[in-house]
């Protein structure tokens, strides 16, 4: 099944009925009438069961609105697994249910807003707008990020936002602009370490070029760049960190990447009973859990040792004040680092692919990079340059996630007569809204940066999500866009790249499949540039 290509180290047993048995327990008459058609009728007839069953319990929608269509119920958990690891091919496909239409998350309706009309009717009240429990995903998810700023509501989130927010916001990330170009700097300048660290070799067709340089190899983009954004955001949060910290910190990066496949799976993992039915997960949840919270322990109390005030002592300060609680700190800063550490790979990496990908595009970005030398931290910040737009286009044709993160609102939501239901999770197609949006004209599928050159910034309101809609914008948005910028202008400055390796044979980028969030898969030659 689709979920055992994704994670190949699922167990098998845990991708058939047993999964949807546990997610509806509660429903006693559903779950032996699911026991006798898995036995005789097979696995489509028990989807439609389970699907239609849904839809006498719940639809999302009132009756005295349209009727709403979507695609059926399927195993493990409905739409859950597609909407996150197959995004653009469901955006594509699901296209034929109309501009609204509903997914499921388990037993839960979701309901799927695809135009710029229907995204500012839905905000006009954002700053009412909830959070789903746990998003939909089940008690597995909430035991690490259940508590995080992004997963509260209402005045919980305004007060945790208040607390976690002051490094991020736009006036700090300036004031971080020099460390943030610093880092970026040297970073790019160790990336020939890399090749040897990661046992990379030359492309087996050389180039002429690369035969004129010794300084050129090539690169997985994903594996070579993912640990700049998760180290430097660190870095704002904890300060400086010597070595063993960062071992430290990677190390439960790399266990926390292990248990991301239960956050997806369903089943029994949406219930705190599922413990009892894969008990080495759970030991996995566990160990990671212990080691997260004694991590940072050790460092809240390294730094007051030597008397150093940094934003972790501060968020620390609030727990121990009892403002926020022990979960609200640890799945904060879980949703900072670890939940964010595919989010800022992909962010970079697909900058560098398209760039990489476009001569002419490529070409003037180093000639302004060039011509910005002597202000350069300055030119970081601005929106109005080359690099900007392509940072945009980038985000523009390829999200973070295809379906964004839901929200529910509290009053009815009339979508061209489709009346939503208070309270029901809605999230947007934003493939649908970035680029088969009229809005983008006829090569909207193209890396055009140069198209934000004559769109006002007001226009972008409804027609682009880069970093969430709304009231909730992402916490992250300034720093994350200064230390992306400032890879891909070190990058680029000092490199020519070529994407090597990675397409398929329709002339798309293959997708990195160990990840919730659709990063390119592909290889990089760098060839030094002689200057």
């Amino acid at each position: 099944m689709d979920l055992m290509r994704h994670f190949p180290g699922i167990p098998a047993k845990f991708v058939g009925e047993n999964l949807f048995i546990t997610n509806v327990a509660s429903y006693s008459f559903l779950a032996f009438a699911a026991v006798l058609i898995l036995r005789y009728g097979g696995i489509f007839a028990f989807e439609v069961l389970v699907d239609r069953t849904l839809r006498f319990l719940n639809t999302g929608v009132l009756s005295n609105g349209k009727s709403i269509s979507g695609p059926r119920w399927t195993i493990p958990n409905g739409q859950v697994i597609d909407k996150l690891l197959n995004g653009a091919q469901k955006s594509t496909e699901w296209r034929k249910f109309g501009p609204v239409y509903r997914i499921w998350a388990g037993s839960y309706p979701e309901i799927v807003i695809t135009t710029p009309e229907h995204l500012k009717i839905f905000h006009s009240d954002s700053e009412k707008h909830g959070k789903p429990r746990w998003q939909n995903l089940g008690w597995f998810v909430g035991q690490v990020l259940g508590r995080c700023v992004g997963l509260l509501e209402g005045e919980e989130w305004k007060h945790r936002r208040q607390v976690f927010d002051p490094p991020f916001r736009h006036g700090a990330a300036i004031a971080r602009i020099a460390d943030t170009e610093t880092a970026a700097k040297a970073f790019v300048n160790e990336l020939p370490l890399l090749k040897t660290a990661n046992g990379e070799s030359k492309a087996q067709n050389i180039t002429e070029k690369e035969k004129q340089s010794s300084e050129s190899f090539t690169l997985h983009a994903v594996s070579a760049f993912m640990k700049f954004p998760f180290f430097l955001t660190a870095g704002v949060v904890y300060g400086e960190m010597d070595a063993q910290e960062k071992q430290e910190l990677w190390n439960l990066a790399e266990k926390h990447m292990a248990l991301l496949p239960y956050f997806v799976i369903g089943g029994p993992y949406r219930f705190a009973q599922g413990r009892w039915v894969h008990p080495s997960a759970y030991r996995k949840l566990r160990g990671y859990q212990a080691g997260w919270k004694d991590c940072h322990e050790r460092m809240v109390q390294r730094r007051r040792s030597r008397g150093i005030r940094v934003p972790l002592v501060e968020y620390w300060e609030e727990y121990e004040a009892g403002h926020i609680t022990l979960d609200d700190f640890l799945h904060t800063m879980d949703e900072m680092l670890m939940a964010n550490l595919d989010v800022t790979t992909h962010i970079l990496t697909w900058c560098i692919t398209l760039i990489a990908d476009n001569e002419s595009v490529q070409k003037e970005l180093r000639e302004e990079v060039a011509a910005n030398k002597t202000t350069f931290q300055s030119y970081l910040t601005k929106t109005d340059t080359h690099l900007h737009r392509c940072f945009y286009e980038s985000l523009r044709l390829r999200p973070l996630a295809v379906f964004s993160i839901g929200e529910s609102a509290p009053s009815v939501k009339d979508f061209n007569g489709i009346l939503v239901k208070p309270n029901t999770m809605v999230v947007v197609d934003v493939l649908a809204i970035n680029v088969r949006n009229p809005f983008w004209g006829p090569d909207s599928a193209n890396f055009n940066p140069a198209r934000f050159k004559t769109i006002k910034q007001s226009d972008l309101r409804y027609n682009l999500t880069v970093f969430g809609f709304g009231h909730r914008k992402c916490m992250g948005q300034y720093i994350g866009a200064h230390m992306i910028k400032a890879a891909v202008a070190h990058l680029f400055d000092q490199y020519e790249v070529l994407v090597t390796d990675g397409r398929k044979s329709d002339g798309d980028y293959k997708i990195h499949k160990d990840s919730w969030v659709p990063m390119a898969d592909v290889r990089v030659q760098l060839t030094k540039l002689q200057k």
